[in-house]
């Protein structure tokens, strides 16, 4: 993989907007083909954060990236609660705005639960699904989660939140990556990052239900995807697939491109041409 290249396919694509809410949503489609991938970025990040798997998936056809609500380009009102049904209507008025009929679907981190309401909501549109190093099974969260939310509202949120986004980069993060995690999470609206935190465990659309399409998660290696949690995403269907990248950091995409584009890749071909 060329080092930039991404990164300049992306500034060679003009931007798009759909509207969800009265808010506008920035997105970029490149590409040509048929099959078409749609990458949903996680919290505080934005569609830049997929520029190394660009040259790799345009190989195998369309690429659709976007902003979700309070990122990137897209709008940020501070009125508004930043929910997983939110961004799933905002990714469907993206797909829609860009004429996409059906697509293989990857989210990291916060982009694994919006993507999930999305596909709720309308499956018919996904063709595949790869959640990247994002929840999938839901569990009680307990009162720790809770006592973070409730720092993260308070005059504390300066001390609070960039811990833990440095919490999410490691030794084997490339340091032009972990620049990149800092300045995006660490600058992102704070009414925005104290929204979606709670929501991505709101029993609104935290809750445990089937995905009958082809699926793929990619977990770093880390306590929280215990065997029992691997188990249940296998129980998902008979085509679920759970992989574990030992020595990479929550930005696994970052850390290691090439084996990640590689899994990527293989499986949104296998998806797409399913054995007989």
């Amino acid at each position: 993989m060329e080092e930039g290249a991404g990164e300049a396919i992306l500034d060679g694509v003009e931007s798009r907007y759909a509207t969800v809410d009265d808010v506008r949503v920035h997105y970029k489609l490149i590409g040509e083909g048929t099959r078409t991938t749609v990458l949903v970025h996680g919290g505080g990040c934005d569609l830049t954060f997929w520029e190394l798997q660009l040259p790799a998936l345009l190989n195998i056809g369309r690429v659709l990236l976007l902003d979700l609500p309070g990122h990137g380009l897209s709008d940020k009102p501070e009125d508004l609660r930043y929910s997983m049904k939110l961004h799933a209507r905002a990714i469907n008025a993206v797909v829609e705005d860009a004429k996409v009929d059906r697509a293989i679907v990857v989210g990291h981190s916060l982009g694994v639960p919006a993507l999930r309401e999305f596909y709720r909501g309308w499956p018919e549109k996904v063709a595949g699904f790869i959640a990247v190093d994002g929840i999938l099974i839901y569990e009680d969260p307990g009162w720790s989660s809770a006592a973070i939310a409730w720092l993260m509202d308070t005059w504390l949120y300066d001390y609070v939140w960039p811990p833990i986004v440095d919490s999410f980069t490691g030794e084997q993060t490339p340091d032009w990556g972990v620049e990149k995690v800092n300045d995006a999470m660490k600058n992102a609206p704070p009414h925005v990052v104290r929204s979606f935190l709670p929501e991505m465990s709101d029993p609104e659309t935290a809750y445990n239900d089937r995905i009958d399409v082809p699926l793929l998660a990619v977990y770093a290696e880390n306590p929280l995807w215990t065997d029992e949690v691997q188990a249940e995403v296998r129980a998902f269907n008979d085509r679920a697939e759970v992989l574990i990248m030992p020595g990479v950091s929550h930005f696994l995409m970052l850390d290691r491109p090439d084996e990640f584009n590689r899994l990527l890749t293989d499986f949104i071909l296998k998806s797409w041409n399913p054995s007989p």
